[in-house]
């Protein structure tokens, strides 16, 4: 499998976009987790001393704070009312947990995404919190995890990836956190709505002009069924995550406009790139194939249902809308597969993508780091918490849990799989010479606003980069 892994370092700027949220149109929540049961020992003889050196007898308790998929299922689990699919609660999770550590009590509490920058903050600063559920955007708050996966060189070997985060010298990098759930954006083809037009189904390495040639001949009146149809849906046009469509193609075309120095103001961002204008006009002609309600944000369908109109989406969560699709009993009607190739750049031969998560992250002023970095080893490799991952439709990051992916998906796995194997080593979605949510916020808060104006149809390509660079110009220069 391929290893991810890589050290990086972050310095937060405080945003409200979850650029690293897997799920990120849902509030989510946070999760514990741990080790396989454990054998109970005789009521005259204490358990021994844990292969992690800690002491199993230690009365402990850990606070998980933050946001993620806790917030969807609840202590209790939760039900899709759309598709019917039931998810378990995190109850589950902690009583996995307590059969091998009974005197390690586990206490959540999540927080919504509304504000959860500053909610996070808070409840750290306070003191009263192990460990961040998705948190290692938040590098000031993070203990640097490089230490620990050195020391446990075995555990860093079945991870898929890190958190790599900029901090400080953006010159150099940490590991500010674990994922538990890894999600490379693939697209989902309607294999009806190309029958019907008389189009052939994309394969692998196909490239985003043939993407948008697919979606211009599937925008119009369906020959079959004589109701309107849409070549494209570019992904959350409805919320702040719309900049994932720029991410992709970004990646994709090698536009990297970012020189990083030792700080921000350091920096330079290059908006000659030639590139960038090719990114804004393939969003432009790919904006022209999506529905009206997808280009004004409004009431957006992100699921694969039996009514879909469009030929071509794309977003995270492959093996969540596999199960919803199954629900519906559509599942053969979508084929899944890895967004366009890239074709320019270091990552030449990978695929574009975005690359969502939800991780964990230890508080660096927890009075409790190493049983916190013990309950992460376990939520990240522990065949229950994977399993209680993937019940929850989550994809997990190692080894074991691409088997259960490849279990219950079958030949529909080998999208996001070929996604993850191609992934350029240290690979992160927040911060690379392509986009940086982290280091520049407005570089990326700016780029939402001109994103919707360009999708909702009201500037061109051309004014759209225009007003880019012009916002972030002056950001820059306050930096100065």
């Amino acid at each position: 499998m391929k290893k991810l892994i890589a050290m990086l370092l972050a310095l937060v700027m405080v945003l409200s976009l979850a650029a690293c949220g897997a799920k990120q149109e849902a509030p989510a929540t946070q999760p514990p987790a741990a080790d396989a049961p454990a054998a109970d020992a005789p009521a005259t003889e204490p358990p021994a001393a844990d292969a992690s050196g800690l002491d199993p007898n230690e009365k402990v308790t850990l606070r998980l704070y933050g946001t993620a998929n806790f917030i969807d299922v609840g202590p209790d689990g939760t039900m899709d009312l759309v598709s019917g699919v039931e998810m378990p609660g995190y109850n589950e999770l902690i009583a996995k947990w307590n059969e091998k550590y009974p005197n390690v009590e586990i206490l959540v509490e999540t927080c919504p995404w509304d504000n959860w920058i500053t909610s996070i903050q808070t409840a750290v600063l306070s003191g009263d919190v192990d460990i961040i559920l998705h948190g290692a955007t938040l590098t000031e708050l993070c203990e640097p995890l490089d230490p620990y996966l050195e020391r446990d060189a075995d555990y860093a070997k079945m991870l898929f990836t890190t958190e790599n985060r900029r901090y400080g010298d953006l010159s150099k990098t940490m590991v500010s956190g674990i994922q538990y759930v890894i999600e490379p954006s693939i697209a989902y083809v309607d294999l009806d709505i190309l029958e019907h037009y008389g189009v052939e189904a994309p394969t692998a390495d196909w490239t985003w002009d043939d993407l948008l040639e697919i979606a211009q001949k599937c925008t119009g009146t369906d020959p079959v069924t004589g109701k309107q149809t849409y070549g494209v849906q570019l992904c959350y046009t409805h919320t702040a995550n719309i900049f994932q469509n720029y991410y992709g193609l970004a990646m994709a075309y090698g536009a990297e406009p970012i020189t990083y120095g030792t700080t921000p103001a350091d920096s330079t961002i290059n908006f000659q790139d030639p590139a960038l204008p090719r990114v804004f006009e393939m969003i432009d002609a790919l904006a022209q194939c999506c529905a009206p309600n997808v280009r004004e944000g409004a009431n957006v369908v992100m699921d694969l249902t039996p009514d879909n109109d469009t030929a071509i989406r794309w977003r995270t969560l492959a093996y969540d809308q596999y199960r919803k699709a199954v629900a519906s009993g559509i599942e053969d009607r979508f084929a899944f597969i890895p967004l366009p190739v890239v074709e320019a750049g270091d990552f030449v031969g990978s695929q574009s993508t975005y690359f969502g998560s939800y991780n964990m992250a230890i508080a660096n002023n927890s009075k409790n780091k190493d049983w916190a970095w013990e309950f992460i080893k376990w939520m990240t490799t522990d065949p229950d918490a994977v399993e209680w991952t993937v019940a929850t439709g989550g994809i997990p990051n190692c080894e074991y849990g691409m088997q259960l992916l490849e279990e219950k998906m079958g030949e529909k796995a080998e999208a996001p799989m070929q996604v993850l194997k191609s992934m350029p080593k240290g690979f992160s979605n927040t911060t690379n010479a392509w986009y940086d949510n982290v280091n520049f916020g407005t570089f990326s808060t700016s780029l939402v606003t001109v994103l919707k104006d360009l999708v909702y149809g009201t500037t061109t390509p051309e004014e759209a980069l225009a007003a880019w660079e012009s916002a972030t110009n002056e950001y820059m220069a306050s930096l100065k």
